[in-house]
């Protein structure tokens, strides 16, 4: 089958390191597989790590130039030319470069999945009807999202869930570190983006935890993406306020998360918004006792405490607390993430959840 993947950027997140784990599923199995990337904003070790015989346009499209008639025009023009049988939408206003399909391209199958809580209530209501019309199937990421999305709008009859996946090949609990309550090492991966992500809310608790931990170290995989340079700016003033600055560290992007995750006694996920939490997956496919904020999604994929600790959302002192009875029970939490690791790879693996995408693909 021939499917297309759009995408207006393609840079270092959990969106784009799953479509490219999907990418380079879909071409295992035997799919002529193409990535459309519009925007001049990707990242070319991302890039690398798709397989060869995927077949990458790059637009580049200066970001926030406008210009969408011409990129309509020419994505429409790529999808005839190739003869496309299924365009996925994975970046949330790319339905709105097919206006063409009704006319080019009608036979192609337009998919489109929604990543976040929240996202459709700010869709207005001729936008919702396009995509009602336009989409033969919207693609939420959780049951969370899906409530979320038809309660504004989504068409119930073109809705369905997919939970994201992970290639679950690249995660292992082996080499796990060992547990020193001396030297905690905590961990979130996540672009830098406090108001949704809430790095601030986990610098805050550590804070809290300090002074029986004075060792702790915390550290934040992932990078400042366009127009966050100052909130990164702000967490670090924040850590400076707050005297952990010795605690916090920014790794900026990080490419290999399987050692990074093995570096950690606890990952947290603070985040304010989140419809379901790829890198808590993988964190939980590695073995990593895990913490993350009482969300729908989070603990929809974490059993609500089955397979780790939850706290209230943007709640820091009841995150301290969370931390420090990971710390005081340790072989309980582990024992939990033991749990948390096969259920991943029973639940979350990135083979079925092609299988369901290629199924919904087909019509079917």
């Amino acid at each position: 089958m021939k499917i297309m993947y759009l995408m207006f950027s393609f840079t270092m997140g959990g969106t784009e390191r799953l479509v490219a784990d999907i990418c380079n599923e879909m071409t295992a199995g035997g799919n002529e597989v193409f990535l459309y990337i519009v925007n001049d904003l990707y990242d070319d070790s991302l890039l690398g790590a798709l397989d060869k015989r995927v077949s990458v346009f790059l637009q580049k499209r200066p970001a926030g130039s406008g210009g969408r008639i011409d990129t309509m025009r020419r994505v429409a023009g790529f999808i005839r030319k190739h003869r496309v049988e299924a365009v996925h939408c994975n970046s949330f206003d790319t339905p709105e470069l097919l206006m063409l399909h009704p006319i080019l391209f009608p036979k192609t199958k337009i998919i489109y999945t929604i990543h976040g809580m929240g996202q459709y209530q700010a869709v207005n209501r001729l936008r919702r009807w396009y995509r009602n019309r336009i989409c033969d199937r919207i693609v939420a990421i959780s049951d969370s999202v899906k409530k979320d999305i038809e309660a504004y709008g989504a068409a119930p009859r073109k809705t369905v869930t997919v939970y994201n996946a992970i290639n679950v090949s690249k995660f292992s609990t082996d080499g796990r570190k060992t547990f020193d309550e001396k030297r905690i090492v905590i961990g979130n991966v996540a672009r830098i983006k406090p108001e949704e992500k809430g790095q601030d809310i986990l610098i805050a608790a550590v804070a809290r935890i300090k002074e029986k931990n004075p060792a702790i170290r915390c550290y934040f995989a992932g990078a400042a993406g366009e127009g966050q340079q100052e909130a990164l700016s702000k967490l670090k003033e924040q850590a400076k306020r707050l005297h952990v600055e010795e605690n916090i560290i920014f790794l900026g992007n990080v490419e290999d998360i399987a050692s990074f995750l093995h570096t950690l006694d606890l990952f947290v996920l603070p985040s304010r918004s989140e419809g379901f939490g790829i890198a808590l997956v993988e964190a939980m496919a590695s073995g990593v006792p895990c913490i993350a904020s009482n969300l729908n999604g989070p603990a929809e994929i974490m059993g609500d405490e089955t397979y780790g600790l939850l706290f209230p959302c943007e709640d820091a002192e009841a995150l301290a607390k969370k931390l420090a009875y990971a710390i005081d029970n340790y072989g309980e939490c582990l024992k939990k993430a033991e749990k948390a690791a096969v259920h991943v790879r029973q639940t979350y693996g990135i083979d079925d959840m092609c299988k369901k995408l290629l199924q919904i693909y087909k019509g079917n």
